[in-house]
């Protein structure tokens, strides 16, 4: 069993945060970044880190109030489920050697029972764990796109000759590796190295967000020139500062995720793919018929998911997924939107499709991309769908060939909407198009099934009406 400092009458005031664990199969997660320091004071629900779980970005909350006492694993770091990750308490309470040797004790013994077979149950604990992970402000990493970014591990060259300290010390004190020249035996790169370089940055008038970009692309700030007042250095001057040489980037934890079920996708599953034109000319006049009436934002996405979840009830064959040799056939339909992040992407999945309208499917649809670029998502957000969509048309694409999330029958890749000239019995009309590329695994779904659907989805498509 895990040591618990606050039995302890000298500690009884330190609180231990541990490592959320957020499903079943979840066993580990990385951090991605510590949003406070050693020393910080923090409220109840504060966000204390980001962490990357195999399907998701996330916040984790504090459940105290005090100070950071102790930080006990650096960003990048893979740390076990209910592994103690920091200590807070009071101002005046003090952290042993003794107190973090028992709480780094906890990452052994967790990713030992992680490992271990299933037991019963356990029963529910009688007080709440000390952290949690619950919707928070600011976006990250899925420093969440467009946003400011988001603290990442730097990049490195592909070797750096560097003493463990002086590792350390750059990690603090955000220096990047690669603009370190090393005074030590043989070029290695001494702590007096680091501390040297961050001496003369102190010098320079740099914006938090510079220093942070800065240690994320590699850019030395000593040969950035500043726009700012008084020459101060901002984020723009470092985004447009050249970086030299190669560097390798480590793979955050979404990032690998996405390379592995990828992978594991074009490995396993036999794709065969349909495509098909749609005319969207009623569909773009209706739609703005219809946000002007309801005073309500429908996407395209949100019509082409209602015509999606009106063509499983027509061809409910689609409906299944791959279950150790045998189909699994559902009666709901979950329906997963592809949401690209900065490092990778998700799959939020709209539940219950066949029962919910248009509106209430813009509505869904719209909480759980939010969700998605604020790292709010849990388990039950994005596990279980039976489609995807992938909708790169906002981006000029006019067809996406696209690959199918594991676990799941198909995925419908969705182009553009443009006008194009179209044969309309013996003459030519230019109208509003798109083109609609379905993947499908054809160890569920034969080509006559997913022909089926897709005519079902383009049938749809081009009367509007049905789909109000």
């Amino acid at each position: 069993m895990r040591p618990r400092v606050e039995s302890q009458e000298e500690f009884r005031m330190i609180r231990e945060v541990v490592m959320p664990k957020l499903g079943q199969t979840m066993e580990e997660a990385s951090i991605e970044a510590w949003r406070v320091r050693e020393g910080d004071n923090v409220q109840k629900g504060d966000v204390l880190l980001e962490i990357n779980t195999d399907k998701a970005a996330l916040e984790v909350e504090s459940f105290y109030a005090g100070v950071v006492k102790k930080l006990l694993y650096a960003q990048g770091d893979t740390v076990p489920c209910n592994a103690v990750i920091a200590l807070i308490g009071d101002a005046a309470d003090a952290v042993t050697d003794e107190m973090v040797q028992q709480a780094r004790a906890t990452a052994q013994a967790a990713a030992a029972a992680a490992k271990a077979p299933a037991a019963a149950p356990a029963p529910k604990p009688a007080e709440p764990r000390p952290a949690s992970v619950a919707p928070a402000t600011v976006p990250a990493p899925a420093p969440v796109p467009a946003a400011p970014l988001a603290a990442s591990a730097p990049p490195v060259p592909d070797r750096v000759f560097i003493s463990p300290r002086a590792r350390r010390v750059a990690g603090e004190r955000r220096v990047p590796l690669q603009v370190l020249h090393g005074s030590g035996p043989n070029g290695r790169i001494v702590e007096a190295d680091v501390l040297a370089y961050a001496e003369r940055v102190a010098q320079l008038r740099v914006s938090p967000t510079a220093l942070e970009i800065a240690h994320q692309r590699g850019v030395d700030l000593t040969r950035v020139k500043g726009s700012g007042a008084d020459g101060r250095i901002m984020a723009a001057d470092v985004e447009k500062a050249p970086v030299a040489g190669r560097r390798r980037v480590p793979l955050t934890a979404m990032r690998r995720v996405v390379a592995q079920r990828m992978t594991l996708s074009k490995a396993t599953i036999p794709h065969f793919y349909l495509t098909m034109d749609a005319d969207m000319t009623a569909l773009v006049a209706f739609r703005a018929q219809l946000q002007a009436s309801s005073g309500r934002k429908v996407s395209f996405n949100d019509f082409i998911l209602r015509a999606c979840a009106l063509a499983f009830a027509e061809v409910p064959a689609m409906n299944c997924a791959w279950a150790d040799g045998a189909l699994l056939y559902r009666d709901e339909v979950n329906i997963g939107i592809a949401v690209g992040l900065e490092g990778g992407l998700i799959v939020p999945v709209v539940r219950g499709c066949e029962s919910k309208s248009l509106l209430e499917i813009a509505a869904a649809s719209e909480a759980l991309i939010a969700k998605a670029r604020h790292k709010r998502l849990t388990p039950d957000d994005y596990e279980g769908g039976c489609l995807t969509l992938s909708n790169l048309g906002m981006f000029g694409v006019d067809s996406v060939i696209p690959i199918i999330n594991p676990g799941e029958a198909a995925i419908l890749g969705i182009g553009r909407i443009a006008k194009r000239p179209v044969v309309i019995g013996d003459g030519i009309a230019i109208r509003q198009m798109t083109t609609l590329v379905l993947a499908c695994d054809h160890r569920l779904v034969d080509g006559v099934i997913g022909a089926q659907f897709l005519q079902k989805v383009k049938d749809l498509l081009e009367q509007p009406t049905a789909l109000a």
